[in-house]
């Protein structure tokens, strides 16, 4: 896939190869001891109940902006590739555009940042969650309580390769063909520490997961055991810098 591409359907080039796979995709550790094990399976039955909401209750588009105000998470990427399947420009709360965005995405739904014009997701990271709890505010759309009832298949239209699916201050906005074109080498699998932002993750995922690896993401405070390493069967680190 080249970055010439005009238009397509990216995330789900990205995860119908393995739709069918039970082996891991993304494997989440938090500090507080849960371990949460996607498969391809799995990990696209989310992505596709997330689009739907996404679709269905904000009405996101090609060229909605949404705000990703969360922590690296096996749930902020479920968010960010439903968000994508839409041709929808991801940007954090800190981005000049903020301000003007569709959608904030948060952990937070009460934080003063957000505009009184922008509609809110409300995310609760704790896996077993079944709602957002009692600091969910009047406005938000509870991300647990909602996501579930959401049909399992998601069926996206084309949308365009030059469209921005990430936008930074200062840096080059990155495309979908660009996102989703970018090609790695395979590691096997691979340990991230999520104390990186989630759209500076997001790019390096695509990519290993294009090139058929998968993903062990552990949350600050977690110590990376021997045991841990060899159950995971651990083949590669990821370091910003490699």
């Amino acid at each position: 896939m080249s970055n010439t591409l005009q238009s397509g359907t990216f995330v789900e080039n990205l995860l119908a190869p393995r739709r069918a796979s039970a082996s891991p995709w993304l494997t989440w550790y938090s500090a507080s001891g849960e371990r949460i094990e996607l498969s391809g399976r799995v990990f696209d039955n989310w992505v596709a109940k997330s689009a739907n909401l996404l679709g269905e209750v904000f009405d996101l588009e090609e060229d909605s902006l949404v705000v990703l105000d969360l922590p690296a998470h096996w749930k902020s990427l479920v968010v960010a590739l439903a968000a994508l399947h839409h041709g929808a420009t991801l940007v954090d709360a800190e981005h000049d555009d903020a301000q003007q965005a569709t959608l904030w995405v948060t952990a937070q739904p009460n934080d003063e940042r957000i505009p009184g014009s922008c509609e809110i997701l409300a995310v609760n990271p704790a896996a077993l969650a079944l709602s957002f709890g009692s600091d969910l505010g009047p406005v938000a759309e509870d991300f647990n309580a909602s996501v579930r009832s959401y049909g399992d298949q998601f069926y996206p239209s084309p949308v365009a390769g030059e469209a921005t699916a990430i936008a930074t201050n200062g840096g080059a906005p990155i495309s979908l063909a660009t996102l989703f074109g970018a090609e790695a080498k395979s590691q096997g699998t691979i340990l991230v520490h999520a104390q990186l932002p989630v759209l500076d993750l997001l790019p390096y995922a695509i990519g290993q997961w294009a090139a058929g690896d998968g993903i062990v993401l552990v949350e600050d405070g977690v110590e990376v055991t021997a045991r841990l390493r060899d159950g995971e069967r651990i083949s590669f680190d990821y370091s910003p810098q490699d």
